[in-house]
């Protein structure tokens, strides 16, 4: 085995020093000039499409007044309205007679009450419901097997409705 021996100088082993020293500060400072540089983006705020396609209903819109049924309780904190779509089936229905009509940011909620007892096509999207938080300890409100509360907000979000001319 032969033995190889290095001749280090102070100047040799300034020079290695100082050229790992120059390697770390320039991975440092092009990790920090790439940070500023991508927190100078200018950022834009986008409004995605609320549904990328629409699925079409229609039946007869109900009012119902607020219960305490599991219906009612989906529904929300108050009366509702129905679409009744009588013998058709759907792919999920949320109320005994149909689904239940949610608001959109093109249908308001309140809208719904002009169309009571009128046959409608409306055209939206299912929406499922959410977990349900408490507002207090004390709050009465249905539980699953599980001791939470059940979820509500199930129904279909109506984007678009019109008035179908009911002669046969």
């Amino acid at each position: 085995m032969k033995i190889i021996e290095i001749n280090l100088t102070i100047w040799r082993i300034f020079l290695i020093v100082l050229s790992m020293c120059v390697g770390m500060i320039s991975g440092v400072s092009g990790y920090l000039f790439t940070k500023s540089q991508l927190s100078q983006i200018p950022s834009m705020t986008m409004e995605v499409q609320e549904s990328r396609y629409l699925i079409s209903l229609t039946g007869k819109v109900i009012e119902k007044p607020w219960s305490k049924s599991d219906e009612s309780w989906i529904a929300g904190d108050g009366d509702y309205y129905v679409l009744d779509v009588g013998d058709l089936e759907i792919e999920k229905p949320s109320a005994k007679e149909g689904v239940i009509l949610r608001g959109s940011r093109a249908i308001l909620f309140e809208s719904f009450a002009r169309y009571v007892g009128k046959k409608v096509e409306v055209k939206g999207e299912y929406v499922d419901s959410k977990p349900y938080q408490p507002k207090s300890a004390y709050e009465s409100y249905p539980m699953g097997i599980d001791g939470r509360a059940l979820p509500r907000g199930e129904g279909f979000k109506v984007y678009e409705i019109r008035v179908l001319n009911e002669e046969i």
